[in-house]
Order: C-alpha cells, then structure tokens, then sequence
C-alpha cells in the first residue's frame, strides 16, 4: 500500500529475482516500490496509485511491455508518468523506435548496471519532486495572489513587486528540504527556514542570534568556517576557498550526521552576510556504499566475485612480496555441476552453489579469502601459506565434499577439483599464479574428477604438453599449423591405388608434428572439433579441385567425421556448399563414421546420412566390428563400404582361429548385404595373402604405404596406372612397398631424455641427481621417488635441493620449464 509522504515508484517484471534484485539497488526511505507481475497487474495498480516513475520490463508472457505502455499513455490519468524500458533486447533501431513511439523516456539493458539505473531513478524522482513542487508552489502563488490582489488597492506598484519578490525567495526558502541559514560576518545566525528545526532540531528561538560554532562543533567543521569568516574579513571574499565540503554537522541532541555544506556570500548595504545551505548524504552514502558493495560482490553467494578477485590477488602478492611471505591460490571448479543442474533446474542449481558458498566459508580460515569467479568455479587467497599449509586446506575442503548436499528433499553429492599453485614458486605475479593455478586444475580433472586428487607444480612433462597444446589448439587453423595427409587405399585384385584417406595432422610451432590421437580429443573437449571438420572437408576438396586444374585423374578421398561433427545442423548444406564452390563432384567424397555415432543419435545420424547419399557421397562405416555392429542399422541405413578394424587385421598372424573367423565374417557380410569391404591396417604380406583369399576389394596400411603429403600422392597419380609390383601375376613375393618410409617420429621420452643429457653436461648433474630429476619429470612425489630408488625421503630432498641450487630454479615446475624451452630449442 502507498504510504504517506513517500514517492511511489511501479516496479514491473514477471521474474521475481529481477524485481529484488531492481529493489536492492534502488531501494530509498522516500520510496514506496510496488511491485507487479504481469502487465495485467501494472494497469491495476495504476488505477489505485500515484506513481512517479515506471521500470517496465520489455519482454513479458501475455501483455508484453509496449502493449503495456500503450495503454498506460492512452489514459488521461497516467499519460504523463515517465516509463522507463529494462531489456535485454539488443539496441537496434527499429526496437528503439517502437519503445519511443509508445512513450518510453529512456532505456535500461540487462544486465543492469547498478550504478546507471540508481542514477536514473533518482533524475527521475527529482524531476517528480521538482512537479510537486511547482504544482504547490502555484497554489501557494495563487493564494498570495488572491491576497495581493487586494492590498494593490493600497501598494504602489514598486511594493507589490517587492512584495511578490519576497513571497517567491520565502517560497523556495521555506519548501527546501535543505537547512538554510543566514548568518552575519561574525558567524552570527540572522534567519534559518523550517528545514532547519526538522533536521537540526533547532527552533528560531534556539538559534536566531546564535554562533554557528554550535552547528559546526566538530573541530574539521569549525576550522572550515573559522578559515571562511577570516579570509570574508581581511579581503572581502572567499574566492579560492571551498565553497562546497562534506562536514560532520553537530544536532540539538549532540548527534552528528555527514552533510554536503556550500557557502555563498553577498554584500548588503556595505554589509558581509553569508548564506549556508546544509544537506544530509548520510543517505547518500549508504546507497553509494551499496552500490560498491553489489558492484564487487556475487549476488547469488554473497561472496566477492571476480572483479574483487582481480583487484584483491594483486594486493596481497604485493603485500606477500613486502613482507617475504608465500602465498597460496586455489581454483575449484564443481564436478558434475552441470549436469545436476541441467538435470533439476537453475533454482536447484542455485542454492546448490549457495550452499557450496557457505561450506567453503566453513571450511577455509578466517584470513582466507574465498570468491566466486565463474559459474561453478571458486577462487581461494591463502596468505601467508606455504605449499605443504596449502595442500592440508586443499584435502580439508575435498573432505568436506564428501558430505552430501541437501536441497528441497534431495541429497546430492558434489565433489569438487582444486588447482594450487604458490607464490613466489610457481609465478612472481598473479597471472602466472592463475594460469598456474588452472593448469593444476586441469591436471586434477584428468587424473579423475572423483578421486579428489589435488595436482600442484609437480606436473610431468606430458600434462605440461597437454595443457599448453589446449590453449594453442584455439588459434591452429588461423595460424595455418593444420595440414592433410593421405594414406593411399589399393585395390587387391588390381594393384591400383583407387581412394585414399585424408589424416589431419598439427604441424605445432613448438612441439612439431602432433598426432590427431593427441590433438582431437582436446578439440572434442573445447567444442572445436566441428571448425576442424569444416576445414577438413574445404581442404580435401581444394586438393581435388587442385589436381583436376593440374590434369592429374583425381580419386576418392575419405574423411573421418566424428559425433560432435556428424551431429552438427545443416551437415549437408554445408557439404554441398564446399563441393560446389570447388566443382568437385559428389562421388569423390567419402564419409566415415563409427557404429557409435549412429547408435547414440540414430534417427538424426539417418537422416543426414540419406541426405549426403542422395548427394552421391559415398558412407563407410570406419572400425567395424569394435562397436555395435547391428544388422538393424546397417540394413537400414545408406552404407556404401565396411573397414574392418586394424585390430582385427593385426591378429591374422594369431592361431585363434576365431580372429580370422571374424574377419571372414565381416567380408561375408558385407557382401550379402552388397557392400563394399576395406581392410585398416595392413602390415604383412600374410595378413594381405589371407585378405586376397577373403576376397576383401582394398587395403590400406604401412605395407604399402603410411600417410603422405599431397605432393608424394601427386607423384604417385600421375604414373597413369600406378599399379604396384606386389600384385602383378598375383606374385605376393614381390617387393611391397609403395613408397619410401618416412621416418618415424622421435618418441617423447627420448625427446626428454635429450634435453636431460644437455642439462647434465652444462649444469654438472650426477648421475643419481639425473635419476631423481627424470621421476620428478614423471610426476612422482618425494615418497615415491624414495621407493623408486630405494632410499630415503631426506635424500631425496637433499637431491632435488642440490639440483635447484645448481639449474638456479626455486621449484619443480621452473625445472619442467627449463626441461620443455631445451625440447622446443633442440626441435
């Protein structure tokens, strides 16, 4: 209900949490917010109240915020209330237009900013203050005239002016919430208004001929007006004084409350009097205090949000640092968190992380700061924190995940991840912490989200390559450091090279050459695996389009495709658009897909599968036999070719017979059901022997040939028949190979174990110290290190001490550094 002398202010929204949150930022004594649901019950109000100002939000069910508005400017009663549109639209011109043409004042954009729509607000509020005070004034002015009206019979024109001009100064003094007092050049109090009794608690007979001083008690305040008399007498004015400063102003009662002050003087007939306006921001200040508070505090979990984050590690590294302290940063982020979520809803979800909020504050010290940085993800400041004091912080928070949750009657059980890094070891500033920090996290996701293992600096070489790779991965195709190679397929009975299979390899800049087994589950992981597969397909036809310009008789050529890429909207539109912009033909293209993409989306997984073969793709069922392989799917679905497994190929050479019967199988199959049969892997001539004997139409392994750049399959096209001497006359004794071996790559571990030897010659490492170093490398802790070698956990601290000392490194993760920029240097 409206209440008396409050401003009333119509707050609309059909989200609850968007009403408290606009009434948190906004909330006044002064202001009386009435809150409405819908559109329907905005109009009611209306009927009942006198509103200053109206937030009305754009996008409502039912009656929608400009079909609101229309109404509310089509009535004689509520035409001229300002309304003030929140949305989440985004700013084009037509949706500007329409919010104006139907009486919108001004726009708001979710999400609000605090600090613009109190702003608003309040000009707003102002302006309806501003109203009421003229529309009393015009009263008052109406009453004086009635009244001077008659006593112009009277008065010479130059009274009745002098007379209006004084009624209007009485008008403004006597309406103004601010206390004004008129004072002489001694500080004397000559005349005050009635806002001085309401908020001084003075009457004019209390303070008319009283020193200001009992105003200005406060010794900041009465050395203020002290230098402001003085300076009026010696030079006759205050010109480069403060005429306007925030006092402390002392009440009747011996109370004091913070005021705006500003002082005016003006010379009367030779004589100096000053005037002294006094508001109270204690109001002001609160709402200003608020409003920083929301600006760096999560309003979900009350906690400090990220941008606190950000403004808070820096201080305390800079405060660690002076007074040579360490410092502990944790990043946890919730297991499974998204899944419970999407599973019960956001309101769940939302007082799951309230409640992960509370627990964290339970669990962590009471110097400890903890923030919310992101969705599910926490951040942790341990000051004054060694490694060791952190790792015991980290297992007391993992034990205390092991308690369920319980919300609205369900008992749900979260557990967490935690990253750890440590100034000064780990970085100097709080960038490298956090990256640190995430790279650890990373490392402890892997390792099993639900063995709540925390991974601190003692990374291994390969988690230091995984993580670096990720991060790399985002920018590869804008970098141009994917490149295609092609496997060559052969058929059997005629030796000739009829398709081949388009293998994407990462040409890294740092690592070299990185194998899609390495690579693809991360671009799985980050989502770019389907940007990937579209470069695939525009190289792969490029390629065609190439050799065609060239006169060099193109072949098939298949691509993998995995479920994130097959699963993609408009697959084939896609598809179609590239091979048309390159005017290759349809029936050069292969598609293979596992049995797994099928059978986890079969109905779409079969749509777009019709919809490419329509085209003339041709579609190959890759590793067939590792999965489901159902005859359901396979009667069902438009499939042109089966590869059988190289897994399977590979156990040719077994005496179990049930191997060779499964590929038998596998071949029978696939005829039965009119289908074209390959074999992956082939690497023995027994192996081909016993496929020739299957019947099985192509092969492709290293027998013939590994995966090669398109200039050595150019060269092989180009021969005309390019058939190869294996399966001339049928003659398995022939030479094999199709082209010349590549060398194969340097394994990592040799790769490190070079980089070790360089840092034993130029930093005069022992033996037994290189023994250390390398398990270091390897991720092991100083307990298992002391298994490993069989001797003490002080030895081996007495080794890898000797070792820092000796590289100039602080800790094991500086090692690792040292170790990958030698690998990187070396190539």
């Amino acid at each position: 209900m409206s209440q008396p002398d409050k401003i009333n202010i119509l707050l609309v929204d059909d989200r609850p949490e968007n009403l408290l949150s606009i009434e948190a930022i906004i909330e006044k004594d002064e202001y009386n917010l009435v809150k409405a649901s819908s559109g329907e019950e905005a109009l009611k109000f209306l009927l009942k109240y006198n509103f200053a100002l109206i937030l009305l939000d754009v996008q409502m069910p039912d009656m929608d915020g400009f079909s609101t508005a229309k109404i509310i400017k089509a009535r004689e009663k509520t035409k001229d209330i300002p309304i003030l549109f929140i949305t989440a639209n985004n700013m084009e011109s037509e949706h500007i237009f329409m919010g104006y043409s139907v009486g919108a004042i001004d726009y708001i954009l979710k999400p609000v900013d605090p600090l613009i729509l109190k702003s608003k607000v309040e000009g707003f509020v102002d302006i309806y203050k501003l109203k009421q005070q003229l529309i009393q004034q015009a009263s008052m002015l109406n009453d004086q005239k009635n009244a001077l009206e008659k006593a112009n019979l009277e008065l010479t024109s130059t009274t009745e002016k002098l007379r209006i001009s004084e009624a209007l100064a009485n008008v403004i003094s006597e309406t103004s919430i601010d206390s004004m007092i008129v004072l002489d050049e001694d500080g004397v109090i000559q005349k005050i208004n009635p806002s001085v009794q309401k908020t001084l608690q003075y009457t004019e007979k209390d303070i008319i001929g009283s020193s200001i001083y009992m105003v200005f008690s406060e010794e900041d305040a009465q050395k203020y007006m002290q230098d402001i008399l003085q300076a009026s007498k010696k030079v006759g004015h205050i010109e480069g004084y403060e005429k306007q400063k925030e006092l402390m102003i002392t009440k009747k009662d011996g109370s004091t409350f913070l005021a705006e002050v500003q002082i005016g003087l003006k010379k009367v007939n030779d004589t100096l009097m000053f005037a002294c306006t006094i508001r109270d921001i204690t109001d002001q200040k609160k709402n200003e205090e608020m409003i920083k508070y929301m600006a760096y505090h999560d309003i979900l979990t009350d906690l400090p949000d990220r941008r606190s984050w950000n403004v808070q590690l820096p201080k305390q590294i800079k405060l660690a640092r002076k007074q040579n302290q360490s410092l502990g940063v944790m990043i946890l982020n919730m297991d499974r968190f998204k899944y419970i979520n999407d599973s019960l809803g956001h309101v769940i979800g939302d007082q799951i992380l309230q409640e992960i909020a509370n627990r964290l504050m339970d669990t962590v010290r009471k110097e400890d700061l903890v923030a919310r940085i992101g969705g599910d993800e926490f951040g942790i400041i341990l000051p004054n924190t060694d490694r060791e004091s952190a790792l015991l912080i980290a297992e007391k928070i993992i034990e205390a995940f092991q308690l369920p949750f319980f919300i609205n009657n369900y008992e749900l059980f979260i557990t967490t991840s935690i990253g750890l890094s440590v100034f000064p070891y780990d970085g100097e500033d709080y960038l490298e912490l956090i990256k640190n920090s995430h790279a650890a996290l990373y490392r402890a996701k892997e390792r099993g989200k639900n063995n709540y293992n925390v991974f601190h600096s003692g990374m291994n070489m390969q988690t230091y390559r995984s993580f670096s790779l990720q991060n790399d991965l985002r920018r590869a195709i804008e970098r141009e450091e994917f490149e295609l190679h092609y496997q060559p397929r052969v058929n059997i009975e005629t030796g000739k090279v009829e398709s081949a299979e388009a293998l994407i390899r990462w040409n890294h800049p740092s690592w070299g050459l990185v194998p899609p087994l390495e690579f693809i589950p991360l671009a799985e992981e980050t989502g770019q695996i389907v940007e990937i597969g579209d470069w695939v397909v525009k190289t792969v036809c490029e390629q065609i389009n190439t050799w065609k310009q060239e006169g060099i008789p193109p072949i098939r050529i298949a691509i993998n495709f995995s479920s994130q890429q097959f699963l993609q909207k408009d697959l084939a539109d896609m598809i179609q658009r590239i091979l048309e912009s390159n005017d290759v033909h349809p029936e050069l293209i292969e598609i293979e897909i596992t049995e797994s993409v099928v059978v986890e989306n079969e109905e779409n997984s079969t749509k777009t599968l019709q919809q490419l073969s329509d085209m003339g793709i041709c579609i190959s069922i890759d590793d067939f036999g590792t999965g489901y392989s159902s005859l359901h799917y396979l009667s069902r679905l438009p499939v042109n070719t089966l590869k059988i497994d190289k897994s399977f190929i590979q156990k040719i050479s077994s005496d179990k017979k049930q191997h060779k019967l499964i590929i038998t199988s596998i071949v029978s199959l696939a005829k039965a059901l009119n289908m074209h049969v390959i074999a992956e892997g082939v690497e023995t001539e027994n192996q081909l022997d016993f496929l020739r004997n299957q019947e099985c139409e192509e092969v492709q392994g290293y027998l013939f040939s590994k995966p090669i750049v398109p200039n050595m399959l150019e060269e092989i096209l180009v021969q005309g028949d390019y058939k190869i001497d294996i399966f001339k006359n049928n003659n398995p004794k022939s030479p094999a190979k199709l082209v010349v071996d590549t060398p194969e790559p340097i394994e990592k571990q040799q790769i490190i174990r070079v980089a070790l030897q360089k840092i034993q010659e130029q930093h005069a490492i022992s033996s037994r110290e290189l023994e250390v170093f390398d398990l270091i490398l390897a991720g092991l802790s100083n307990k298992e290190i002391s298994e490993k070698l069989y001797i003490s956990e002080h030895t081996v601290k007495n080794h890898i001490s000797r070792i820092f000392q000796k590289l100039n490194v602080n800790d094991r993760a500086q090692a690792m550094a040292m170790v990958y920029q030698i690998c990187i240097n070396e190539g």
